[in-house]
């Protein structure tokens, strides 16, 4: 869930206003002309004309350069644009002004928060909302947006920074608990429990306060437009698709998609969705919608992913043509923009040779993905060894297989589905080659993996009855 923007009492640039209406009355010179530009600069702002405003604010900052809340809504006009990096100098600016400028410091929470996580910023942004908080106590806005910026640092009940040990579910419930206790009318801080509680892995718990919001959906209309009411639909469908339960996912997002057509993530979801359930027409539409969105951004670099995809569905539907022809577009769109994504590309391709029996083909993407992993995901890598390994078997080269799946273990950090992967390839492989000792001690690690780390309704039941048939059969 995205944080919360455009909050009227904190954010608003209106706020401006109101203390310049003060000022005026106190006879400051040239307050009415620089009044005029404000007031312009308001309009052209609500209206939508950023740069524009951008404009008129300066023009009010050359008569009065020393008025912190010019600064704070320039900043704003930049948040509004998108361009974070242009913003949050201008809080800066505020700040330098007046250390105790709430607003300043609350909004620049915001530009870092909409850096994204991979900008760094996100502990800059806790500190400028603590620091909101700190200021005013009450500030319901300043304990949400902390809360979901906590609930930015972790994801599958671990931090993503393995070095910080720091329990940032607990403290983005406890910002949520605290916003409900100020405001019992604040719904969208249940919403940003049930993400606290997906991000956790704590599925019911998530779907419970999703539930709780949305029995308020005309009060979140109200207050984030339809734009908002999308969000907390996408965020259950996405909590529903941890919980399997993929037709409530499906109709989640399309009620998401519905109000806001542009949600690129919930469109990206649904074309998984329905690749799950294995409706790969939609899906195949899924990614055109995302194609025909973002063509004309040049600032979207993950169009590859979308022509891949799309390749994966053709190949699922036996026209291999068509696949061939996605994957060569995923390459040529990778390489200008993501070059040091191409593995996913390879990957992708080599499953669809191995759909259709093209081992020597797959072989060649595999080997292309290895180098590429190697080099740029490292920690990922050990994942292909489990589809070496896979390929392989195909091929009845169980020695080479057995190689490929110990090479995954070895390499993989911690132990998760994958590694049971490689696990019950091991037990394969062994048992092919009628070593019956080994391949029962792979398949019962493989079981133990599975029930540990497998999910309900995502293979976990099929994957550990066909480790349990393979003992049998020993």
């Amino acid at each position: 869930m995205i944080a919360k923007k455009m909050i009227t009492r904190k954010t608003a640039i209106g706020i401006t206003l109101i203390v310049l209406i003060g000022l005026t009355s106190w006879g400051l010179a040239g307050a009415l002309e620089e009044q005029q530009y404000i007031d312009q600069g308001k309009a052209e702002y609500n209206r939508g004309n950023y740069d524009a405003a951008i404009y008129l604010f300066n023009k009010a900052v050359d008569l009065d350069p020393d008025h912190e809340y010019l600064y704070n809504d320039l900043g704003l006009c930049y948040v509004a644009l998108g361009d974070m990096d242009l913003a949050i100098p201008e809080f800066d600016k505020a700040i330098e002004l007046n250390s105790d400028c709430v607003e300043a410091y609350y909004n620049r929470g915001l530009a870092y928060f909409g850096q994204g996580r991979r900008a760094g910023n996100l502990p800059n942004a806790i500190l400028d909302f603590t620091k909101a908080i700190e200021l005013e106590p009450d500030n319901v806005d300043a304990y949400y947006n902390r809360g979901i910026t906590y609930n930015n640092h972790y994801n599958s009940g671990r931090n993503y920074d393995k070095e910080d040990t720091t329990n940032y579910y607990t403290k983005a419930v406890a910002d949520f608990d605290k916003v409900l206790e100020l405001d019992p009318t604040y719904v969208l801080a249940y919403a940003g429990k049930g993400n606290a509680g997906y991000r956790n892995e704590e599925y019911d718990t998530a779907e419970e306060n999703f539930a709780k919001a949305l029995e308020s959906e005309s009060a979140i209309l109200e207050e984030s437009g339809g734009k908002g009411l999308a969000g907390v639909y996408a965020s259950r469908a996405r909590n529903l698709k941890a919980m399997a339960d993929y037709n409530g996912s499906i109709a989640d997002y399309n009620t998401a998609i519905a109000l806001d057509p542009e949600l690129s993530i919930a469109i990206s979801h649904q074309a998984s969705n329905y690749k799950i359930v294995e409706d790969w027409d939609k899906a195949i539409d899924m990614y055109d919608l995302m194609i025909e969105l973002k063509k004309n951004d040049p600032t979207y670099k993950y169009m590859y992913s979308k022509y891949y995809g799309k390749g994966d569905c053709y190949c699922q539907l036996g026209q291999y043509d068509k696949a061939m022809e996605m994957y060569d577009d995923a390459c040529a769109e990778c390489e200008k923009n993501r070059p040091g994504s191409m593995y996913s590309v390879y990957e992708a391709r080599g499953g669809c040779h191995c759909e259709f029996g093209e081992y020597d083909k797959a072989q060649e993407m595999y080997n292309k993905a290895v180098d590429e992993y190697a080099e740029n995901r490292p920690d990922r890598l050990y994942r292909l060894y489990v589809k070496l390994g896979d390929l392989q078997l195909e091929l009845e080269d169980y020695d080479e297989a057995i190689v490929n799946y110990n090479k995954a273990i070895e390499l993989a950090e911690t132990e998760d589905i994958y590694v049971a992967d490689a696990h019950k390839g091991l037990g394969i492989a062994y048992k092919e080659l009628g070593e019956t000792e080994k391949a029962k001690a792979a398949l019962e690690t493989a079981i133990s993996l599975y029930d540990e780390y497998g999910v309900d309704g995502h293979g976990k039941k099929e994957s550990i009855e066909e480790c349990q048939k393979l003992i049998a059969e020993l």
